[in-house]
């Protein structure tokens, strides 16, 4: 039950903070960063807990939860100090890194989630 809740959490979140950034790419909404950012968190912190979930499982995969630990950890990362990495005309390149990786951590989080609970069903 806990990992559908976070998988939900994951969704909503993660879709709010796409949209937000998306928002912010396209000049709009600048004044949401901070919510942006909150969600932001808020759906790593969703990633990592079913990563960890995962790991945990019987039959479950190590090498998934790392991969979530880490990709959540990027995310944080590019998301805290992306304004000041490669400022100038080639930002553009990390606000694709970083949209990359928020896209990465729906997907990662969805994905560890369904094998969490193909594998507490066995």
């Amino acid at each position: 039950m806990v990992i559908r809740i976070t998988s939900i959490v994951l969704s909503a979140t993660g879709l709010i903070a796409l949209i937000l950034g998306l928002l912010f790419w396209a000049g709009a909404a600048v004044n949401l960063i901070s919510m942006h950012m909150l969600v932001g968190l808020l759906a790593v912190a969703a990633l990592w807990v079913i990563g960890i979930a995962q790991a945990f499982v019987k039959g479950g995969n190590w090498l998934i939860a790392a991969c979530a630990v880490i990709v959540g950890a990027l995310t944080v990362v590019f998301g805290l100090y992306q304004s000041s990495m490669m400022v100038g005309p080639f930002h553009w390149i990390i606000q694709v890194v970083h949209l990359i990786l928020g896209v990465l951590t729906i997907g990662l989080g969805h994905m560890a989630a369904a094998r969490y609970r193909k594998g507490s069903t066995r």
